[in-house]
Parts: structure tokens; C-alpha cells; sequence
């Protein structure tokens, strides 16, 4: 079975995911409403990825807290 993976690498894969939908970005002759929707999706993506980024630290932080290292 494969590992699962952290919320670190999500957040990761997420914001390239992000990336690459902006880097596609068309250019040229294209209507504004086009371009508002793909930023928007853009957008949302790179809010999932900064979720995750919020659930590594909050585990991160309960690890800690429950050894006593904070």
C-alpha cells in the first residue's frame, strides 16, 4: 500500500498544480471573462494549497505540544 502522503506535500503539488493553470494562461485575442475564470480557478487551487500548508502546521504543532517540546 502506498504512503500517504503529508499535508506539506499536497500543499506542494497543489500550488504547481496552480502554477501550471496560470503558466497556460492564454494570451493574445481572449475575452476577458476567460481570463477571470481561469485566474479564478487559479485562485481557489492556490486557497486549497494554503489549507493544507494550515494542517501541517496545526499537526506539527499538536506533535509538539503533546511531547511537550513547545
Amino acid at each position: 500500500m502506498a504512503a500517504v502522503p503529508s499535508y506539506r506535500e499536497l500543499a506542494g503539488r497543489t500550488l504547481s498544480q496552480a502554477a501550471d493553470d496560470l503558466n497556460a494562461m492564454p494570451q493574445g485575442n481572449v475575452a476577458s471573462a476567460e481570463i477571470q475564470a481561469r485566474a479564478a480557478k487559479a485562485q481557489a487551487i492556490a486557497t486549497v494549497a494554503a489549507a493544507q500548508a494550515l494542517l501541517e502546521i496545526g499537526d506539527i504543532l499538536r506533535e509538539h505540544l503533546s511531547r511537550g517540546d513547545a
